[in-house]
């Protein structure tokens, strides 16, 4: 009778185990859904009023919003002009205990390397992207960031050996063939980047920086062009 008392007795504390652990799943399931929600609606009210997102989202951060609300923090930062501040955070994030998934946290290093681009500080963007890429080696947005840092800092033949690794992946990616159209540009080799700037237009024939480069590339070939007719 004892053996099979104790046997009972251990029978429904498993089921009671098993029922804590269902409703536990639940629950942070759900607070995952509306920490989600609350993060979607964070960044969209940037848009509107990023100050008052930004203090906004520091309340949540002291209430436990965890990497969402940091997140949002940091976003809301560049949106009022503090790139540095706000790259510097993602880092922070990205690297930190509660940075999320790797893919979460390579999200956060493509952003902060193309925010400390926008502050022209190459080397940080740099870093930024190369810790990115550890966690995730063919990382486009990731590749590019570096190609751009290389390029900020007038290492243009690093820059297109990233862009080159780009494009090997994805053929008719037209943000990378105008960045090695401009690295090939800038080692003054003219043709080889009109070739490529000619590829960026028939891809995205809207992108009013592509065509400006033409513009450019296409002059420096016209006055090559006179200059060698002029020679003796």
């Amino acid at each position: 009778m004892r053996e099979a008392m104790t046997r009972l007795f251990s029978h429904v504390a498993c089921l009671v185990a098993g029922l804590s652990l269902i409703s536990t799943a639940s629950v942070a399931e759900d607070l995952t859904e509306a920490f989600d929600a609350k993060h979607k609606t964070c960044l969209e009210d940037i848009a509107v009023d990023a100050q008052e997102a930004y203090e906004k989202a520091l309340q949540w951060q002291d209430q436990g919003g965890g990497r969402r609300a940091k997140h949002c923090v940091a976003m809301a930062l560049f949106a009022l002009g503090h790139e540095d501040e706000a790259a510097y955070r993602l880092d922070n994030l990205a690297a930190g205990a509660d940075g999320g998934s790797s893919e979460t946290r390579v999200k956060h290093y493509a952003e902060a390397a193309n925010f400390w681009l926008s502050a022209n500080e190459a080397d940080k963007a740099y870093a930024s992207a190369s810790a990115g890429l550890k966690l995730e080696f063919d990382h486009l947005d990731l590749r590019i960031a570096r190609a751009r840092a290389y390029a900020l800092s007038g290492r243009y033949d690093y820059a297109e050996t990233d862009l080159t690794s780009v494009l090997t992946l994805d053929p008719n990616h037209a943000a990378a063939l105008r960045y090695r159209a401009d690295s090939r540009f800038k080692q003054d080799r003219p043709e080889q980047a009109l070739s490529d700037i000619e590829a960026a237009l028939n891809i995205d024939p809207t992108s009013v920086e592509t065509a400006l480069l033409r513009g450019q590339i296409r002059e420096a070939i016209r006055l090559a062009e006179v200059a060698a007719a002029a020679a003796p």
